[in-house]
């Protein structure tokens, strides 16, 4: 006999909410976490070499005072920040993403099963322990994401179409496999299937699947380019590092459109954390390389707790809209125009 536990009932609601909002260019995308910790304040103690004596400054100024002909006035006054420029005009101007939340699951029961000791070992089924967001506005460190002017204009375009009720047509609205970072964002669980050729990620979502290779000789690239592009990984120490390109098609990375053009790149660094706190998590850092919308490689951090009570998957449908006379192909959404 399957039993429903309350919160996974709460999920499956939410999820199904979450399918029709999808459709209509609306859904979840995830959040960033804050910087790791910052180094202690100058001239604290435990501070850097060369930092500040105890207690600050001695009256005057630096020891030995100022060389002569130097400016008076304060001499550690801060610079003005530069004034913002046209591409951060532009995107701090739209208008401001859907609030995210955080869907709650129960903490491990005391004699849940655990994942692997091994940190090579990453199996099993993992979840969002994070609130989520709509857009990824900046990077992990808490920076605007670098947008050159054109990737600039592709938000502003799909995000002015939401707020116009026109939204585009994107991957997820077509049951289609949107790439991995949007798909690792929805909020569904996922499982972890691994050998030592490859690596399988599977979805609840999509019935989607991210496949890794870890030996490029034991599987060529495919004849036809794949929605979720051509992964390759290896692992660096306790890290495994993929790194994925060749898409089939341009990708939002989120669902308001944040843009990777089909040239782009994502490497994926992945490592399992156990605090020994019951609550092991993967700490997935991805960064993004595209010259065609961005003025340097940004990265974005996720995490995912373990949480084996979401193994057996629930029933997801939204391929009935793909073939179906009774029901509009294009899920009511417009065609992009393209750059």
């Amino acid at each position: 006999m399957k039993t429903d536990f309350p919160w996974q009932l709460r999920l499956n609601g939410l999820a199904l909410a979450g399918v029709a909002a999808l459709a209509l260019g609306v859904g979840v995308a995830s959040a960033q976490l804050p910087p790791r910790g910052a180094p202690p304040a100058l001239g604290a103690a435990g501070g850097p070499p060369g930092g500040l004596p105890p207690g600050g400054l001695p009256p005057g100024g630096p020891p030995g005072g100022p060389p002569p002909g130097a400016p008076s006035g304060p001499s550690l006054g801060l610079p003005p920040p530069p004034p913002p420029t046209p591409v951060e005009i532009l995107v701090t101007g739209l208008p401001a993403p859907m609030p995210g939340a955080l869907i709650p699951v129960p903490p491990l029961a005391p004699d849940a099963p655990m994942p692997a000791a091994a940190p090579g070992d990453i199996q099993g089924t993992w979840y969002h322990n994070q609130a989520l967001e709509f857009r990824m506005q900046r990077d992990m460190y808490g920076n605007l994401a670098p947008y050159n002017m054109t990737g600039a204009k592709v938000l502003a375009r799909r995000v002015n179409s939401l707020k116009d009720g026109t939204p585009f047509i994107n991957a997820s609205a077509k049951c289609r496999p949107p790439g991995p970072q949007w798909q690792r964002d929805l909020n569904m669980p996922f499982q972890i299937f691994q050998s030592k050729d490859w690596i399988e990620f599977v979805f609840e979502e999509y019935h989607a699947r991210w496949h890794v290779i870890l030996d490029p000789s034991k599987a060529p690239r495919p004849a036809q380019k794949e929605y979720m592009g051509y992964s390759v990984g290896h692992w660096s120490g306790d890290t495994l590092v993929v790194e994925s390109n060749d898409f089939r098609q341009a990708l939002w990375l989120d669902v308001d459109g944040t843009p990777l053009s089909a040239n782009g790149k994502l490497v994926q660094r992945i490592r399992k954390v156990d605090n020994g706190d019951h609550a092991p998590f993967l700490e997935l850092i991805t960064t993004i390389v595209d010259p065609t919308y961005y003025t340097r490689p940004w990265s974005v951090v996720r995490t995912f707790g373990w949480q084996p009570a979401s193994t057996l998957f629930r029933e997801y449908n939204c391929e009935e809209q793909i073939g179906d006379p009774s029901v509009n192909a294009d899920a009511g959404l417009l065609e992009e125009p393209r750059d």
